[in-house]
């Protein structure tokens, strides 16, 4: 049974044009629809962690970006489920999957007859990937060489807007309470779905995120705690500001009871290269057990306002690692922008 509800996952993830990879035998899978937005579900034969993960795909992103990889890799979806997570990947309800005859007829599905697949090809030095289309940093973590298979897990976007915070809302009330781990134009939508249902929300974790909590999100988000991840290249990318923005949030979280810090794999962890895409990148795994360590210290097993000790950098200092290769590169985005 286990193997027939993997092989249909991957079936299904073909058909919609994901690139798909092995999945662990100990977890099943399953797919629905929440309010019209897709959901993958993956579950542990046993769940040792007391809370389930919802993860939230940023724009135009499907729930391929955690599912799988492009070079055929298990997904965060799977390395958390592995850990014990049972792990819910909604995607973006005006995405339409109609036309895959492998959609799961649980629940209704969009259809947009005007659907159309959205591509944009400055994403290489946006997302740190290269400093332009099909020339890679040197120490660049995404795995280019699959870029077609990435390119291909695109889904089709329907032309009539849906509400993406009243979805995971939904899903928060079948599900939760949750962890809500989102990258970055899926930040807000996941704050928004806290701010509506704080009841229901344990932590949240913002991959890079367009628009963290602001000072106007609390006190509604009190006492819980944010983890903000960066990858390397933030100058270079234009992610500066948006980086100050995510500390902010972090100190906020830290004043109203919760515990608030920042990631920054370059400068905390002595790692390059790693992408805007870190879901995606060659060290996913050690990112992904970054994060699940910090869960353990601030969410899982510490109550509200008594923050661990992580090692990573707080909402209030910097930290101490060293950039790796990617320093030359952001130092002379820097000069530039000077």
């Amino acid at each position: 049974m286990i193997h027939r509800l993997n092989l249909l996952l991957a079936v299904s993830l073909a058909s919609l044009g994901f690139p798909t990879g092995p999945t662990s035998a100990q977890n099943t899978v399953s797919a629905r629809y929440v309010q019209s937005a897709l959901v993958h579900t993956v579950s542990p034969a046993r769940a040792s962690k007391s809370l389930p993960v919802i993860m939230v795909p940023g724009h135009h992103l499907s729930s391929s970006i955690y599912l799988t990889t492009p070079d055929g890799r298990d997904g965060w979806a799977t390395l958390f489920a592995n850990a014990g997570f049972e792990v819910h990947v909604i995607n973006d309800p005006t995405f339409d999957f109609s036309r895959d005859p492998e959609a799961p007829k649980a629940g209704q599905p969009p259809q947009d007859p005007n659907a159309f697949k959205p591509w944009d090809r400055d994403i290489w030095p946006r997302w740190g990937f290269g400093i332009q289309e099909g020339q890679p940093y040197p120490d660049a973590q995404f795995p280019t060489e699959a870029f077609d298979a990435f390119e291909a897990g695109y889904p089709w976007v329907g032309t009539t807007r849906r509400d993406f915070k009243a979805s995971i809302v939904a899903l928060l009330e079948e599900v939760g309470p949750a962890i809500l781990i989102a990258h970055s134009a899926g930040g807000p939508n996941a704050v928004n779905a806290a701010m509506a249902r704080p009841d229901l929300v344990a932590g949240l974790v913002l991959v890079e995120p367009t628009g963290p909590p602001t000072a106007a999100n609390f006190p509604a988000l009190a006492g819980k705690s944010m983890l903000g991840v960066y990858g390397d290249y933030i100058a270079l990318r234009g992610q500066t500001g948006r980086k100050e923005a995510t500390t902010a949030a972090a100190a906020l979280f830290s004043q109203n009871g919760g515990h608030g810090e920042i990631l920054d794999l370059a400068e905390d962890r002595g790692v390059a290269g790693n992408s805007h895409l870190m879901m995606q990148d060659r060290n996913h795994a050690f990112i992904a057990g970054e994060i699940m360590t910090w869960l353990g210290q601030h969410v899982l097993e510490k109550p509200p306002g008594r923050p661990g000790r992580g090692g990573m950098a707080g909402a209030k200092g910097k930290g101490k690692g060293k950039g790796g290769k990617g320093r030359l590169l952001r130092s002379m985005a820097e000069e530039r922008r000077d």
